[in-house]
């Protein structure tokens, strides 16, 4: 594992601190199309509980709940949930560090974990957590970045010699493998992976986005092209393992 920590991030109330600033000047939010594709790819049924961990400003949340699913969405910056909470009044949203959920045991349906894990201060109870709420036959979304992708690290360490950093107070990045082992190693079991590389958007102005930069639609097109473990990112599901510890 490759892992990335600025000098100033010693524990979890100075990520915190960290991440209370970067939502304060605006966020880290992706497009509506990255988190629709997401939830598609879930196919979550209505009715359902799904809890956002380390949701941010709520957009998966947001789109979650008008698909008919009870959202719970969790993040431990108060910067981002007090933004979430103005932009969408009528969601679920609390302030909760994804380490330390105070919810119980098996209560979701659905957990979707985008991008996250790679930057807490201790993944393994990060992920301990996702297996502790998820219920017997739930299903957990992760999504975790590639140290090896053909189009993203390796074109950057071609370039600058250095792993790309993307800001943020801690960054990692392992391989396909090397996540699984980790999501196993606490809790989850792996029944599914797939690439994330690029997405077709969904929306009229993503589309327009996309238009204006036609290489993303290229990166999309031509996805199929690179090699499954040279991937951007992976994205897994899991439930939780039956295996004793």
């Amino acid at each position: 594992m490759i892992e990335i920590r600025h000098n100033t991030i010693i524990d979890s109330s100075k990520s915190q601190s960290a991440y209370d600033s970067l939502y304060a000047i605006g966020g880290i939010d992706l497009s509506d199309s990255y988190y629709l594709w997401l939830l598609e790819k879930l196919n979550p049924l209505p009715g359902k509980v799904l809890i956002d961990i380390s949701c941010g400003r709520g957009k998966l949340a947001a789109f979650a709940k008008n698909k008919g699913l009870y959202v719970i969405g969790l993040d431990f910056s108060l910067s981002a949930i007090k933004s979430a909470q103005q932009i969408y009044s009528d969601l679920n949203i609390i302030v909760s560090d994804g380490e330390e959920i105070a919810l119980k045991e098996e209560c979701a349906d659905y957990i979707t974990h985008i991008g996250n894990l790679e930057h807490y201060q201790n993944p393994s109870k990060g992920i301990q957590e996702v297996a502790r709420l998820l219920k017997a036959d739930g299903t957990a979304l992760i999504l975790l970045p590639n140290g090896f992708s053909i189009a993203g690290n390796i074109q950057h360490v071609r370039r600058t010699g250095k792993v790309f950093d993307d800001g943020q107070p801690i960054q990692r990045y392992n391989t396909r493998e090397g996540w699984r082992e980790l999501l196993e190693a606490n809790g989850l079991e792996v029944i599914n992976t797939i690439r994330y590389e690029h997405f077709l958007p969904r929306t009229k102005q993503d589309w327009l986005s996309h238009l204006k930069r036609p290489s993303r639609l290229l990166r999309w097109a031509f996805a199929w092209a690179i090699p499954f473990n040279l991937s951007n990112c992976f994205v897994y599901f899991c439930q939780r393992s039956s295996k004793k510890k």
